[in-house]
């Protein structure tokens, strides 16, 4: 037992040190460590607990606000949603610059991933009402989450575009090129253009697209270089020029894989297949559609502008006589068409290119960043 006790005291007395020492952390160097451990949750979970153990003794209820809001990313769904709203609670009448607005804010973005979208729509309005008393950067950032929700969710794209446009105006005033406003306006400008493309203003979409890109090379910013660059050959595929459209979706596609954005990846097969198919190469359409289908069963997920494919696949294998992939086509895009009308049941635009259901159609391809950890 002495032995025992020999070896185990010097462990004993680092653990309590070591639960000392980070109790006397600042609350910068717990959020900091909280950060530099994504993707260990176990230790994220316990920078999140004290933090919040940190702020109960102290009574800071800004600072139980925001450990809870960290809290909240280790979480999806109610618990996540749960947390929001106890940082919510601690963060009302603080006056704080982006308490409780961040966490109305975030919250927004969970029910918005449940298709809760009044919901959502609620809580983006709470966010901004809070950002627009001291915190117009946020306000901003707010106002486009809105305008992103309509465009993409509830297909109301001509609000969106007001939306956008407000956001846009916001930005020429700042430095666009600086790494504060950088991503922030890139965004805004392939909003503009993507909504443009889903009113089918193909010249203004052509037109914010090449001011993104320009935008984007001047910043390195690698990541929306290539989202300008397939969303331009998506814009070239409605114009109907197919080679232009394949060059561009192309010289996208390369990153769009690197960054592993499956979505992305998704609507580059797609908008491929709907190029070829516009050529009259039903050979590279009929691929593209059906690696369109893989990257659904890979990731589960589909949304309405890309589901057209299918309708041309079921087409193609009744008229070649292959009645059992026609079967396994028909069944698959029965069962996202059931999913769709359930999940999108908000929307009032059907898609135009699907002709065998009544599914609705979703505008948009892209994502939104946020800095949700920038809490001070």
């Amino acid at each position: 037992m002495k032995i025992v006790l020999l070896v185990l005291f010097p462990y004993f007395l680092w653990s309590q040190n070591t639960k000392r020492n980070q109790v006397d952390l600042s609350y910068e160097d717990l959020k900091q460590a909280f950060t530099e451990n994504r993707g260990n949750d176990k230790k994220q979970l316990h920078y999140a607990n004290t933090y919040i153990k940190r702020a109960q003794i102290q009574k800071s209820n800004i600072n139980l606000s925001r450990g809870y809001f960290l809290l909240s990313h280790l979480f999806e769904g109610a618990k996540c949603i749960q947390y929001l709203d106890t940082s919510i609670k601690y963060a009302t009448n603080t006056n704080d610059i982006k308490f409780p607005a961040l966490s109305y804010s975030k919250k927004g973005y969970e029910l918005k991933k449940q298709f809760r979208f009044d919901e959502a729509l609620a809580n983006f309005f709470m966010a901004e009402k809070y950002a627009k008393k001291n915190n117009l950067d946020f306000y901003y950032n707010v106002k486009h989450s809105i305008g992103m929700l309509r465009s993409e969710e509830l297909g109301q794209v001509e609000e969106a575009l007001v939306l956008y446009r407000e956001c846009f105006n916001y930005y020429k005033g700042k430095n666009v090129r600086s790494p504060e406003y950088a991503t922030e306006y890139h965004n805004v400008l392939f909003a503009l253009a993507d909504a443009h493309k889903s009113l089918k203003n193909l010249d203004s979409t052509s037109f914010y697209n090449k001011m993104g890109y320009q935008e984007s090379k001047a910043t390195k910013d690698q990541y929306y270089i290539s989202y300008f660059i397939l969303n331009e050959g998506a814009n070239q595929v409605l114009k109907k020029n197919y080679k232009a459209a394949l060059d561009s979706i192309n010289k996208a596609l390369p990153q769009i894989i690197s960054d592993k954005n499956y979505g992305n990846i998704l609507a580059s097969y797609f908008y491929l297949g709907k190029s070829y198919a516009g050529m009259g190469n039903e050979k590279k359409a009929i691929q593209n559609y059906i690696k369109v289908d893989s990257m659904y069963v890979i990731n589960k997920r589909i949304i309405p502008e890309f589901v057209g494919g299918y309708s041309y696949l079921i087409e193609h294998y009744k008229q070649t006589g292959d009645k059992e992939k026609q079967l396994k086509f028909l069944s698959k895009f029965m069962k996202i068409d059931s999913l769709l009308q359930r999940d999108y049941k908000q929307l009032d635009k059907p898609v135009d290119d699907v002709p065998l259901f009544p599914v609705k159609k979703r505008y948009g391809f892209r994502l939104k960043i946020c800095h949700f950890l920038n809490l001070n």
